[in-house]
C-alpha cells in the first residue's frame, strides 16, 4: 500500500489552515504569546545580567575592602559560630601599619564617612562625607577636574564631587568658595580647594555615578573634629595589592594579622569579585525564573492547541474515513496531524520570536535597560514551540489515526 508523499501532506495541511483562518490564528495565537514571552523574558533578563556585569568590570579587582562587623555568615575566619554576633573591630593607626606590613599590599587608605548637612548661601542639601588620607588616595587626586587635591596639611579645605558643584545649588560651588557642613547639628566651615570630574553614569540611567557625584572628601584631621566623638576609628582600609592573582592569600594574611588586635572583634575583608560573582548568581536566577513565566506561558498555548485539534479531528472525521479507504494508513493520517501541529508550531513560534525582538529593544529603549537579544533565546523559543505543539498534537493524531474507515464515512 502506497504512503503519503510529505510534499502531499503539505499541501493539505495549507489547504486546512487556508479553509478555516479564523481558527488557525485562534489555535496559533497561544503559542506566538508563549514564544513571545520566553524571548522578552530571556532578553530582558540577560540585558541586565550584562548591563550589571560591565558596570561591576570597571571596579578595581586588585583592591581588598577591610571592614568592622562581619560580612560573610560568620566569623572573621569565615566560619559559623558566636563571632559573628562579635562587637565590631575599631580600626586605629596601628591597624592601618599591620595591614601595610603584609607581603603583596601596595597601598593601604584608611576612610571614615558620614552623612552630612551641606550649607551654601542660604540653602541646605544633603551628602556624603569621606574623611580621607591624602597620601594614600592617589586615584581621587588623578580625578580632580579643578583646582587641586587635599595635602597632608590641610585642615578646613574640602574637595567636593561633581554633583556637589554643578546641580545641588541654584549657584555653582567652585574652588574659592566657603561651605559650612553640619553633623547632628555641629557646624563646621571648609573652603572648596577642588571639583572632582563627573562621574559616567551607569547603563541604568543612574545609581553609581550619582553617589560619586555626591560625594565629598576632608582631611581625617578636620573629619574628627567634625564628628566630635571621644574616640576616632576608621571605618574601612582600601588595601591595593600588587597581584591581584594573589587576592585570596593576601585576604587570608590580612584576617589572620589582624586577629592580634582584635581577637574577640568581628572583622571582614572583601573584593568586588566576591560582591560581582554573589550579583550576577542571583541575576542569573532571575533571569531564568522569568523564561520559566514565560514557558508557562507556552504550555497555556499548547493545551489550546490540543482542544482546537480534538475540534479539528471530531470536523474531519468523513475526510479521515474517505483518506483511509483510498488507500491511506494509520501511519500516514498520524504523521500528518503531527506534521500539522508541528507546522503550526513553526509558523506561531517564528511569529513569536519577531514580535519577541521588537518588544524586547521596545522595553530596553523605554526602560533603560540594554536589551540582549541572544540566540539562545531564540533557539529555545522556537524549540519550546514546536515541541510544545507537537506534544499537544499526539492525542488528536492518535485519535484520528484508531478511527474506523466505515465509521467515518458514515459521519455527519
Amino acid at each position: 500500500m502506497a504512503r503519503m508523499r510529505l510534499q502531499d501532506m503539505l499541501e493539505f495541511i495549507s489547504l486546512g489552515f487556508k479553509s478555516d483562518r479564523f481558527k488557525t490564528l485562534m489555535s496559533s495565537l497561544g503559542i506566538i504569546i508563549g514564544v513571545l514571552a520566553i524571548v522578552v523574558m530571556l532578553s530582558v533578563g540577560e540585558g541586565l545580567y550584562s548591563g550589571v556585569s560591565s558596570q561591576f568590570s570597571t571596579l578595581d579587582l586588585d583592591v581588598i575592602h577591610v571592614i568592622p562587623g562581619s560580612a560573610r555568615f560568620g566569623g572573621p575566619d569565615g566560619e559559623p559560630g558566636s563571632r559573628n554576633a562579635a562587637e565590631p573591630a575599631k580600626f586605629t593607626d596601628k591597624d592601618t601599619k599591620v595591614l601595610e606590613n603584609v607581603v603583596g599590599v601596595k597601598n593601604v587608605a584608611p576612610q571614615t564617612g558620614a552623612s552630612v548637612v551641606i550649607s551654601f548661601r542660604n540653602t541646605n542639601s544633603s551628602g556624603s562625607l569621606t574623611g580621607v588620607d591624602p597620601d594614600k588616595e592617589q586615584d581621587l587626586k588623578e580625578k580632580v577636574a579643578q583646582g587641586r587635591w587635599l595635602s597632608g596639611s590641610d585642615y578646613r579645605s574640602i574637595v567636593i564631587g561633581n554633583g556637589i558643584s554643578q546641580e545641588t545649588f541654584r549657584m555653582k560651588v567652585t574652588p574659592g568658595n566657603k561651605i559650612r557642613l553640619y553633623y547632628r547639628d555641629q557646624p563646621m566651615d571648609f573652603t572648596v580647594v577642588g571639583v572632582l570630574e563627573e562621574e559616567e553614569e551607569s547603563g541604568f540611567g543612574g545609581g553609581m555615578g550619582d553617589s560619586a557625584d555626591n560625594a565629598m572628601y576632608v582631611t581625617h584631621k578636620a573629619m574628627e573634629e567634625l564628628l566630635d566623638e571621644e574616640n576616632y576609628y576608621y571605618q574601612t582600609f582600601q588595601v591595593t595589592v600588587s597581584d591581584p592573582d594573589q587576592v585570596d592569600y593576601i585576604i587570608e594574611r590580612i584576617i589572620n594579622d589582624l586577629r592580634r588586635y582584635h581577637k574577640d572583634e568581628a572583622y571582614d575583608a572583601t573584593t568586588a569579585r566576591d560582591m560581582l560573582s554573589t550579583l550576577m548568581s542571583t541575576l542569573s536566577m532571575i533571569k531564568y525564573a522569568l523564561a520559566g513565566i514565560g514557558a508557562i506561558s507556552l504550555l497555556v498555548g499548547g493545551i489550546g492547541i490540543a482542544n482546537v485539534m480534538m475540534l479539528t479531528v471530531k470536523e474531519r472525521i468523513r475526510e479521515i474515513g474517505t483518506m483511509l479507504a483510498l488507500g491511506a494508513t494509520v501511519e500516514d493520517i498520524r504523521r500528518q496531524y503531527l506534521l500539522e501541529a508541528g507546522v503550526l508550531g513553526m509558523v506561531s513560534s517564528l511569529i513569536g520570536i519577531i514580535l519577541g525582538v521588537g518588544t524586547s529593544l521596545l522595553i530596553g529603549s523605554l526602560a533603560g535597560l540594554p536589551s540582549s537579544i541572544t540566540p539562545e533565546s531564540i533557539v529555545l523559543g522556537v524549540l519550546f514551540g514546536v515541541l510544545t505543539t507537537t506534544i499537544a498534537g499526539y492525542y488528536p493524531a492518535n485519535k484520528a489515526a484508531k478511527l474506523d474507515p466505515i465509521e467515518a464515512l458514515r459521519a455527519e
